[in-house]
Formats: structure tokens, sequence, C-alpha cells
């Protein structure tokens, strides 16, 4: 076993101590080295000089001992945090839509009652949270729309509409609606694939049997929102609070196809949640289909 060549010092718990080698003297961890390779049979380490780095069964045996790391974490994990919801860490991302106004209020209202537990949040597009949800360095995502991804469970929480962002002086900013299916010659402004919007984008026009006139790509809505208000194109987005502000788009309800987004909450079913994150999850379904402030 690799404990017998790495001692554990006393005290250690999480796998982010294990094994500890910053105790060790370098003849001591150079031995120990040796002994380890000598049990496997295989040399761990390319020698040349005085570089050493792993060579291709070291990078073997790195995936596997990081894989036993993470599963110690886990188990250190359920022992200290199940016996006490109200502290702890909550590792959650989310879509940057939601971020200005859902995310701190759902947090806002959580520490009401658990003010000791902390939270590890990330930001990014739909695939880039849903990513982090399956390489483990969140328990949780608040995205749309469902990710269907097998062992991922998904619950839908809050319903918007998402409308037509247009120029205040385009032809249609005084229209009370507009339909998708009139848009194929009209320049579209749209987020990049990868990110949710754009998905949803993509199965609206799909729908109404229309291909956009894509004149930009952009990374975040701000940008789309800005484009769209310059002029150059349309796009399609979740309505937004400061709709009614002097020099932003202006925004047309779509009539002839269901244009709601549902941002739901992500968990990957088979994997331990700290009980601080299961109470917060329950907080987040607790409020679900309440309005957005």
């Amino acid at each position: 076993m690799i404990w017998k060549h790495f001692p554990l010092p006393r005290g250690s718990g999480t796998s982010d101590k294990l094994p500890r080698t910053d105790f060790m003297s370098q003849s001591a961890l150079s031995r120990a080295i040796g002994r380890l390779e000598g049990e496997l049979g295989v040399p761990l380490f390319d020698r040349v000089g005085r570089t050493v780095r792993l060579n291709r069964y070291g990078e073997i045996f790195r995936v596997r001992v990081e894989e036993a790391f993470k599963a110690l974490d886990t188990g250190w994990s359920e022992i200290t945090d199940a016996v006490d919801p109200n502290r702890g860490i909550v590792t959650m991302a989310f879509i940057p839509t939601i971020g200005p106004t859902l995310v701190p209020r759902l947090l806002r209202e959580f520490r009401h009652t658990h003010a000791n537990v902390r939270f590890q949040l990330s930001q990014g597009g739909a695939g880039s949270v849903v990513g982090m949800l399956l390489d483990g360095s969140v328990d949780l995502c608040l995205t749309a729309p469902d990710p269907r991804v097998p062992g991922v469970e998904w619950v839908p929480l809050w319903k918007e509409p998402m409308v037509l962002a247009v120029p205040d002086d385009h032809q249609l900013a005084s229209s009370d609606t507009v339909k998708l299916a009139d848009l194929a010659e009209v320049p579209v402004v749209t987020l990049k694939r990868g990110f949710g919007i754009r998905q949803i984008t993509d199965e609206l026009f799909e729908e109404v049997g229309v291909t956009p006139t894509i004149v930009f790509e952009a990374a975040d809505v701000p940008t789309v929102r800005g484009l769209v208000a310059a002029g150059l194109g349309v796009a399609v987005l979740p309505a937004s609070p400061d709709a009614h502000q002097v020099g932003l788009p202006v925004e047309v309800p779509i009539s002839d196809v269901d244009t709601s987004r549902v941002v739901g909450v992500a968990r990957v079913i088979s994997r331990y949640m700290p009980a601080a994150a299961h109470a917060f999850l329950e907080h987040v379904r607790s409020t679900a289909e309440t309005p957005r402030s």
C-alpha cells in the first residue's frame, strides 16, 4: 500500500493533506519512491540529470492515486459533514443570467437560518457548469435547459419568458408581438455554442422552420444586448429587469412558439452530497416557482 511508503502526519484529515511530503527529507522521499517502484516492479519517474518527471507508468499510477484521494476525501466529508448541516461548504456553479438577482436572493435567504455555511461559487455557460458538476468540482449547479445527462438529476424550478430584443429604432420595436417565423432574413446576434440560451434559441428557430442569419456570436449576454442596442441585429434573450432603461434594446413578446425558459437545479445522483449542500438543495426546491426578484 502507498501509505507504507508515505506515512501520514498526526492530525491528517481530508485528502488535501494526503500524502504529506513536505515533512519528509529529500533522502527519505527518494527512499520511499524507490521502495514504491520496487513493489510495483516498474520505474515511475524518468531521471535526466537533476530533472525528475513522471513517465507513462507514473502517469497511470498518478490517475489511480488521485481517485483514491477523492474516495478518502468523500469518506472524510461523509463523517464530518453529515452530523451538522449548519456548517460546511456548499460548492455550486450557475449560469451568468441568474447571477445578478436569483443567486444572491437564494444565498441571502438561506444564510438567515444557516449563517455558518460557506459557499464556493463558480459561473459559466450551461455546458461549463454541467462539466463542473460532472467532474466533481461542484455539488450543485443552477442551469437551463435540462442538460439531459445520464446519472444527473435536474429539477425544474423557475420559468421565465424569452423575448425578442430589438434596437429602439427597429421596425419591430413598436409591435405588440412578433413571430420568429418572420425573422428568416433579419440579422441575429446570439451567444456562442455551449451556452444554454444559444441551445434554446437554436431549438426555437428550428421549431418554426427558420435558419437564422447570425451576424455575431458573443461570449456573454451584456455584449449581446449592447450589440442589439447598437443596431447590429436582434436577439432572443431572457426578459431583462432593466429593459426600460435608455440605451437598452426594446423587448417584444414572441407569439408563435412557447419561448419559456426553465431554470433548474442539477446534481449527480450517485455522488455523496454534504449535509450543508443537501440543506441548500431543499431550500432551493422550496422556493421553486416563486417570482424572481
